[in-house]
């Protein structure tokens, strides 16, 4: 009878001591790196700070030499005033109207284009890509803004849509460049299965691209919408003779003339400049993070 064979368990050896990690030593040069940003941040924050406390001052201390940066009395009816007094709110319905528009149209026909460049050799590419980049170095937007009007009156469009297509028109450009750089960079694995499948041109482009264009079309959402929503010029030569196209930037610099009283009330001014500003910061911090890494994936990929 074989006797069993006992194996003693290998004791466990207590672990060394695992030395506390020291301190990361902090450089200088970081130090004063980000004393230099910090006061850039507040030099390019001031305008805005001292926007916001003059907005509800009391138009007595804006004109006055020694007012002083805080409001001697907190006047918040500047914002009421301008939203309902100065047709604000339909400035501000202007606006988002023709924003969205824009913006929806300009990352359907952007990335359509986009795409096309990206995944086909066209006759003629090559010339009609040099002439997008001609346009774009020309800068015709502002000798072209009257025959533009001029075209959009005699087609029956001097109203909001025309004012969103004419601004498209003027920003489409550099979108399609910047979705066709990231396409590039996208592998065609995804898309050629999908040909196998038997997509077309079209569904491959709107159920596999498309998705996968996110970062980059979140970058122009954010781009299209500033530039919509602060474009001055269009919407003011549309609004020359119907006040009631204006958007609230039109808005915001008509104010101080259309001014009933004998001085220009700043602090209702700059209530409605606030107001304005405040859906572009919303949309940067909603969309920041696709936003970065979308011009980063555009510019390293393309």
């Amino acid at each position: 009878m074989s006797t069993p064979v006992i194996t003693e368990k290998p004791s466990r050896t207590a672990a060394p001591d695992v030395p506390a990690r020291r301190g990361r030593r902090v450089r200088p040069r970081t130090v004063l790196v980000h004393v230099v940003l910090a006061a850039a941040a507040l030099i390019m924050l001031s305008p805005l700070v001292f926007g916001l406390f003059a907005s509800v001052s009391p138009l007595e201390q804006i004109l006055s030499r020694d007012g002083g940066i805080l409001p001697q009395v907190w006047e918040w009816g500047t914002y009421l005033q301008a939203w309902t007094t100065a047709s604000f709110s339909r400035y501000f319905v202007n606006s988002l109207v023709v924003t969205a528009l824009v913006v929806l149209l300009d990352t359907l026909a952007s990335s359509m284009t986009g795409y096309v460049l990206a995944r086909r050799r066209l006759r003629g590419q090559r010339f009609l890509e040099g002439l997008y980049v001609g346009t774009l170095f020309v800068g015709l937007t502002t000798a072209t803004l009257y025959p533009q009007y001029v075209i959009a009156q005699a087609l029956g469009l001097d109203n909001l849509l025309g004012i969103a297509l004419v601004q498209l028109a003027g920003i489409m450009l550099v979108h399609i460049f910047l979705i066709k750089a990231f396409v590039l960079g996208l592998g065609t694995e995804m898309e050629d299965a999908a040909r196998v499948d038997g997509c077309g041109l079209f569904g491959t482009y709107w159920r596999i691209a498309f998705p996968m264009m996110r970062p980059i079309l979140a970058t122009t959402v954010i781009l299209g919408f500033q530039a919509s929503w602060n474009n001055y010029q269009v919407p003011l030569v549309f609004s020359l003779a119907a006040p009631d196209l204006r958007t609230l930037v039109v808005g915001v610099s008509a104010l101080q003339y259309d001014a009933a009283e004998g001085m220009t009330p700043y602090n209702t001014v700059l209530a409605g400049a606030n107001m304005a500003l405040l859906p572009i910061v919303v949309i940067f911090i909603v969309l920041q993070r696709h936003f970065v890494r979308g011009w980063t994936d555009g510019s390293v990929k393309g």
